[in-house]
């Protein structure tokens, strides 16, 4: 099944918050005077890079998820129904990974 839009929502939450706590990481890496190995750094930016991409493949999948609702709606479309749980989702995702549930 095709993720709703709750689902996507939900998931670009996650994406944003583990963006800022590996954003929070690099300043604080930034800020101190401890030294990091070459790999550790490049561990860390590519984390960073890899959460940014998917955070904006999720809000590209948000906005073409509400196109497809808005292109609806300006047909008129009565045959078009759609439930608040199929909108929103029931959160009982399978995607997040065990360190987002602590």
């Amino acid at each position: 099944m095709a993720d709703t839009i709750g689902d996507l929502i939900d998931k670009l939450t996650i994406a944003n918050i583990r963006l800022w706590n590996l954003e929070d990481a690099r300043r604080d890496y930034s800020a101190s005077e401890a030294t990091k190995s070459e790999s550790e750094v490049k561990d860390l930016l590519t984390k960073i890079s890899a959460t940014n991409k998917e955070r904006n493949s999720l809000i590209d999948q948000i906005n073409a998820s509400l196109q497809v609702l808005l292109d609806k709606a300006v047909e008129k479309d009565s045959s078009f129904r759609i439930t608040s749980e199929e909108l929103l989702g029931t959160r009982k995702n399978k995607f997040y990974k065990q360190e987002d549930r602590q």
